[in-house]
């Protein structure tokens, strides 16, 4: 007689205990967006000064509308991730509102977003006397992001509240991406805590929802993630369609981060472990060439852009040292006196900074907090980044850690101000979460793991007999 064991009636199996604990907190965000809506819903519309009120108040339902259309089918069965998207639209909204009332109340308007608004508001204004030649190149970078603000207003008029909320969706749309491709690459980790991660962590929820280029970066590095955790399972031409164009699109925002992607991309899928016999082995050995002249091109593309054109060490030193005095500005920055060596020594604590001891201000000590939440988090969870480390070859794996040490080591050598640096690993983090919150333990083990702590509960496996059921 042969049977097979399974859980007791009256035990839920631990992924669903995971999602009622972390829907609870998800609930609670929502809650907390609904019941202080009439502070954020006035930031948003009525903090700005403006000419008209009447486009963001009608452009702004229509976007929320139409996300959460777009949003029907992808949480259909799933009401963990239809609770998640739903605190996540409320949650952008919140944090754009609180970037435009941050931006005209603290600030005085003299942050990048504004400035955009007002670029694209000039050259909506201009298309109708000098037409299509008031959206000027180039076409990627900061004038891009002028550019798509003249589009939209020419479309819909003058709406400083709509461009943000319109940007804050592009990013939870970034989210959702990131969490497709954990489901996907680690489908047995912990999703429903990764999820909470990559859509309500403060940090990402805050630079990610005003007008600018780290919105745009959120939303292509995430689709990047997603094609290329669809490229590991399945090599398909749609999946590397969709790599190919979060890698573009992540080109035209940001071309130094689009080449870091694009090497750790090529790396693992070039030197990884091949799963899928001839032929894979055969796509690869088509691939992989075509890959690296990509790969190439973008590296140079990069380099061009931050200044790196020179071939020689000595001059690219002093390019380096020269990007991180000028981000040495204002009461947030730091390491002005350290020089490269030691800067790139401090790259493993890119994400856990800035230190207590650090802070100067009260944005640097909200920083430093969430800062210590992670630190304390990745103590807890260190035995799943070894696991991830001891599968290094493993190419959503090795995509992963590729990236995590060329952006820690480029952003440490090159960035020396805290709030650049906490703006700007928005870009890394949730994909380095990841790898503590997957899990890539052997099937055996985990399910000997399991019938140990039934038996410590004092619970034994259910048995039911084959012949019995057939």
């Amino acid at each position: 007689m042969s049977s097979f064991p399974t859980l007791a009636p009256n035990i839920q199996p631990p992924e669903l205990v995971a999602r009622w604990r972390y829907g609870l907190v998800v609930r609670l965000v929502a809650l907390g967006c609904v019941l202080s809506s009439p502070i954020w819903l006035w930031a948003l519309f009525f903090s700005a000064i403006q000419d008209a009120y009447a486009p963001s108040l009608i452009f702004i339902p229509l976007i929320v509308i139409s996300c959460v259309v777009a949003f029907l089918p992808l949480w259909r069965g799933d009401p963990y991730l239809k609770q998640l998207l739903s605190a996540g639209i409320l949650a952008r909204l919140a944090a754009a509102s609180l970037y435009i009332w941050i931006g005209v109340f603290v600030y005085g308007t003299s942050v990048d977003a504004f400035h955009y608004w007002s670029v694209g508001m000039q050259r909506a204004n201009d298309f109708s006397v000098v037409g299509w030649s008031a959206f000027q190149p180039p076409f990627w970078s900061t004038n891009l992001i002028n550019n798509v603000c003249g589009f939209i207003m020419l479309a819909i008029g003058d709406t400083l509240p709509g461009l943000f909320v319109l940007f804050a969706l592009a990013a939870l749309w970034g989210g959702y991406f990131f969490y497709r491709a954990f489901c996907i690459a680690f489908s047995r980790g912990d999703t429903a805590l990764y999820g909470m991660l990559a859509l309500l962590l403060p940090s990402n929820l805050f630079w990610s929802s005003p007008i600018g280029k780290d919105a745009l970066a959120q939303l292509f590095i995430g689709l990047t993630a997603f094609g290329f955790a669809k490229v590991c399972q399945k090599l398909e031409s749609r999946s590397i369609l969709t790599s190919a164009i979060g890698i573009a699109g992540v080109l035209v925002v940001r071309p130094h981060i689009a080449a870091m992607l694009a090497v750790a991309v090529t790396l693992p899928f070039a030197l990884g472990k091949a799963n899928g016999g001839l032929k894979i082995r055969a796509a690869k050995i088509a691939l992989v060439p075509l890959l690296i002249v990509i790969c190439i091109l973008v590296i140079t593309q990069a380099g061009e852009f931050v200044g790196l054109e020179a071939a020689d060490s000595q001059s690219s030193i002093e390019t380096v040292d020269r990007l991180t005095k000028s981000t040495q500005i204002g009461g947030s920055a730091f390491n002005s006196d350290q020089s490269l060596p030691v800067r790139v020594a401090e790259a493993p604590f890119l994400m856990f900074r800035p230190f207590p001891w650090e802070v100067s201000g009260g944005m640097a000590a909200v920083a430093s907090l969430e800062a210590l939440g992670l630190l304390w988090f990745a103590w807890r969870r260190r035995r799943r980044l070894m696991a991830a480390l001891r599968n290094w070859r493993e190419p959503f794996v090795a995509f992963i850690l590729v990236y995590s040490l060329i952006f820690s080591v480029a952003f440490a050598a090159a960035t020396s101000n805290f709030g650049i640096l906490v703006r700007e690993r928005i870009m890394m983090v949730p994909l380095l979460l990841m790898l503590f919150c997957g899990r890539l333990e052997r099937v055996g083990a985990s399910r000997l793991a399991s019938d140990r702590n039934f038996a410590f509960r004092g619970i034994r496996p259910v048995t039911f007999d084959k012949q019995a059921l057939s």
